[in-house]
């Protein structure tokens, strides 16, 4: 029979190794860099273990994450090609994701992706009014000076499965999106600028982005859900025309003129901080959209 004391020795240095011993690459591999909720972005192995190597780690700010999902939109397949665009991300999940990637493309190996799925509430189609909560799922990784981008999910339902009165998992399968297969969307991605279709082959990925890091344009930080009414794609914005100073008389005009703007502005302002108010009373509208929005309005005063 062994002695206490040895028994005691055995087990602290169990204890001491356990604690010693490096992370195994599976924990590695299934690092969680963000989560809330049923949300997340955390660090998996390559889906193609075929694939070219990553160039991880990678140092993108934040800043630059969050100015290039700021540029993606898309629209409903159904719709008027030269209808309204929407954005792919809320201001919220661009919060989040701008800084969850960040950190982790920093963190990754050159075998390493990062996944991600974030929830919002999202109109059904450009017209609707109601809002369901949807799903943007895939997967992100950093190559040849590009940031890439493969849609698994762009404002797929989000639904749980309710077994015995507990919330389980989800009810449509999560998909991350793969290199290997392109997943059909309902959406259009828009390429512009800075943003491109992936093509292999000469086929054209409609899933898979690629945007090259520190170009990206500045875009607005109002996402489509934080917006009464929303420009088609493509309208220029006519710019006021400046008062003439060739005169006194000029000068007294354009005075008046000015005057009579401000309170027209004033009392738009007014009818449309009325309206967002109701909008939020009636629940059709987020506590942040309403915030972002007030102060937009009042912007204008």
């Amino acid at each position: 029979m062994p002695r206490p004391w040895s028994v005691a020795g055995l087990l602290v240095g169990y204890f001491c190794a356990t604690m010693t011993c490096p992370p195994s690459a599976h924990a590695a591999s299934n690092d969680v860099i963000w989560e809330r909720g049923d949300q997340i972005v955390k660090l998996v192995r390559q889906d193609d273990d075929s694939a070219a190597a990553n160039d991880h780690p990678a140092s993108i700010t934040r800043g630059e994450i969050k100015a290039m999902l700021e540029t993606l939109r898309f629209r409903f397949a159904d719709e008027d090609p030269g209808g309204v665009s929407v954005q792919v991300f809320t201001r919220t999940d661009i919060d989040n994701l701008g800084k969850a990637i960040a950190t982790g493309l920093d963190r990754a190996t050159p075998s390493q992706d990062l996944i991600f799925h974030v929830i919002s509430a999202r109109r059904l189609s450009s017209g609707a009014f109601a809002r369901r909560n949807r799903v943007c799922a895939g997967r992100v990784f950093y190559r040849d000076g590009k940031l890439n981008i493969i849609f698994g999910q762009i404002q797929s339902p989000y639904r749980k499965k309710n077994l015995y009165g507990q919330i389980s998992e989800d009810f449509y399968p999560r998909n991350y999106g793969s290199r290997t297969v392109a997943t059909t969307h309902d959406v259009i991605l828009l390429p512009n600028a800075t943003v491109s279709l992936y093509q292999v082959g000469g086929d054209v990925r409609g899933d898979w982005i690629i945007m090259e890091a520190g170009v990206a344009p500045a875009a607005s930080s109002q996402d489509d859900d934080s917006r009464l009414a929303l420009a088609p794609t493509g309208a220029a914005v006519e710019a006021p025309a400046k008062p003439s100073t060739t005169s006194t008389t000029g000068n007294e005009t354009a005075s008046r003129t000015g005057d009579k703007s401000a309170m027209s502005s004033a009392a738009d302002v007014e009818e449309r901080l009325k309206a967002l108010k109701q909008l939020r009373e009636r629940g059709l509208i987020s506590e942040d959209a309403y915030e972002a929005k007030m102060k937009d309005i009042l912007q204008d005063l």
